[in-house]
């Protein structure tokens, strides 16, 4: 419940301290006494914008804050998803206005965003003023609302079908994007296997590139090879050549061992360069018979050598690059061919998830038409307890444009106030009093599975009087019973009903109007409820009117 409202230098009201009680809290005063200001101070309390500039003439700066009691879990959880402190039992909720224009937020003292104390204002009290945009004429509401009414088995319905939409939908997507991608894939497929095709046709082996670099140029130098190999012999093992020389000196030092025996260490030397470089000249004389010059052979090693270079300029520096991108490309063709067979399971696994999404979207419609209909009858039994009872009040229940996570119907309420007219849509009422006695005979039925802690009536009886005031004050005393009831009111009779009494009044200080508020008990409220009755405190018969309804409320 909303324990109290401070309000500073806001518009008229100079400072205010309103202590609200449980059940129903009446404001009363004079017209233009300042009892708007109060719904207008909570509205900017609970994040609204001002119809005008709400700062006191002269106010460098104003404020509004309330005291909560006991607050609702759903309020609770939003304070700690800011990770707001929290207080004992309490919350504070405050806003600043400056000068500038500017406004500061503050929950339980630490700074807030608007958008913050918007959101959990919207949990704490529940506003109703004959110029506000009510909550329960929004469309988009409605549908929520015959829901919560249909019973506790609804929810349940609706979470399946939500879970059935949502599925119903990603298939949908994933099928989509399978489809409008299906040309680019059959491309991509297509270049996939050319790439696989070149790379296996030229076949590369790790290492060949070096191997055809080496042979390649071999052959490209095969004469001179020969050439230089023959040269070579010749000069080891030909006439006059080293070979012979070697042996001239082996000979001429062998004859002489016996004289110097020092000899044999380069007789031994001699004769083993003499071995080595016979086995040399045979060797080359081997090699340069093994080459031979051929131009069609040099030509085939540099074809393959270009081909693998075309592969390694596309594919990677090195073969082995070049080979691992090839099996990656197999890995992707594979993977291209899947998607394939995917998209034939993704149409069959559609159908299924699309026939069960219809399946429970009709759960939801049928639940929906009885409970309109039991809807129908029980807001026509609170029309006619608030004196109303010829207006008709009508669930209109149709097929939505596109199908949604709630199913397949648009609901919104319609009323008929006259007998003989169309109903029409909640917000084109276009008598306040009416619609105010609507909202106070539908909150009185949804507040019963859609409780708010506060609800706050702006002359909720505007144009009322006689039966019709009486039924009014009779439902705001049962609708106090479950929740806080804060009504501005003129009528005395609503007035009496009060657990706790406002009044609000204007005085001139120091050459200023200024807004001020008093908590009413016997005999000031008496003489208040006379003042309501006829205009004027005084006479005796609305004195004694005045004790006769706070007697029948108990007050």
């Amino acid at each position: 419940m909303l324990a109290e409202l401070e309000i500073v230098n806001f518009a008229l009201v100079e400072h205010a301290c309103l202590p609200f009680a449980e059940g129903l809290n009446v404001l009363s005063g004079e017209t233009g006494s300042g009892k708007s200001l109060v719904v207008e101070a909570l509205g900017f309390l609970l994040g609204g914008t001002p119809r005008d500039k709400p700062l006191r003439s002269g106010a460098e700066s104003g404020s509004v804050s309330g005291r909560f009691l006991d607050p609702p879990e759903e309020a609770l959880a939003l304070v700690r998803q800011w990770g707001l402190e929290q207080g004992e039992g309490e919350l504070v909720l405050s806003r600043d206005l400056h000068a500038s224009g500017r406004s500061t937020c503050r929950i339980n003292s630490r700074l807030t965003t608007l958008a913050n104390l918007r959101e959990l204002g919207a949990s704490l009290v529940d506003l109703h003023g004959q110029h506000q945009q009510y909550a329960l004429l929004k469309p988009s509401r409605h549908l929520q609302i015959l829901d919560r009414f249909a019973g506790p088995d609804q929810a349940g319905r609706l979470a399946r079908h939500a879970a059935a939409w949502r599925r119903s939908r990603e298939l949908a997507t994933e099928l989509e994007a399978l489809r409008s991608g299906e040309r680019e894939r059959r491309r991509e497929i297509d270049w996939t296997l050319h790439e696989i095709a070149e790379i296996r046709e030229i076949a590369p082996q790790p290492g060949e590139d070096q191997e055809l670099e080496e042979a390649i140029r071999v052959l490209a130098a095969a004469e001179d090879l020969q050439r230089g190999a023959a040269e070579a012999h010749q000069a080891l093992q030909g006439e006059g050549g080293a070979a012979e020389a070697l042996s001239r000196a082996g000979s001429a030092l062998k004859g002489l061992l016996g004289a110097d025996p020092r000899l044999e260490t380069f007789w031994e030397r001699l004769e083993e360069a003499l071995v080595m470089v016979r086995e040399a000249a045979m060797d080359l004389r081997s090699y340069g018979d093994r080459i031979s010059a051929d131009p069609q052979r040099l030509e085939e090693l540099q074809g393959r050598h270009e081909a693998l270079r075309r592969l390694q300029r596309k594919y990677g520096p090195s073969l082995e690059e070049v080979l691992a991108y090839r099996d990656s490309a197999q890995a992707r063709l594979a993977e291209l061919e899947g998607q394939g067979t995917r998209s034939e399971d993704l149409e069959s696994e559609l159908a299924r998830a699309e026939k069960e999404r219809l399946d429970l979207a009709a759960e939801l419609s049928t639940a929906r038409k009885e409970a309109a209909g039991r809807l129908q009858t029980e807001v026509g039994r609170e029309l006619a307890l608030v004196g109303l009872g010829s207006c008709r009040f009508v669930v209109a229940l149709e097929k939505a444009p596109e199908p949604g996570p709630e199913g397949l119907d648009r609901v919104e309420f319609l009323i008929a106030p006259n007998p003989g007219e169309p109903p029409r849509p909640l917000a084109r009422i276009a008598s306040g009093g009416e619609l105010s006695r609507l909202m106070l005979a539908m909150l009185g039925l949804f507040s019963r599975f859609e409780p708010v802690p506060t609800l706050l009536f702006d002359e909720i009886d505007a144009g009322l009087g006689g039966r019709a005031a009486e039924a009014v004050a009779r439902r705001l005393g049962d609708l106090a019973q479950r929740c806080q009831v804060l009504c501005v009111t003129h009528l005395a009779v609503l007035a009496a009903t009060g657990a706790r009494h406002h009044h609000l009044y204007k005085t001139v200080e120091d050459g200023r109007t200024t807004t001020r508020t008093q908590v009413l008990e016997g005999e000031p409220r008496e003489l208040e409820l006379a003042r309501m009755l006829s205009g004027d405190a005084s006479p005796e018969a609305a004195r004694s009117h005045a004790r006769e309804l706070l007697a029948r409320a108990g007050g």
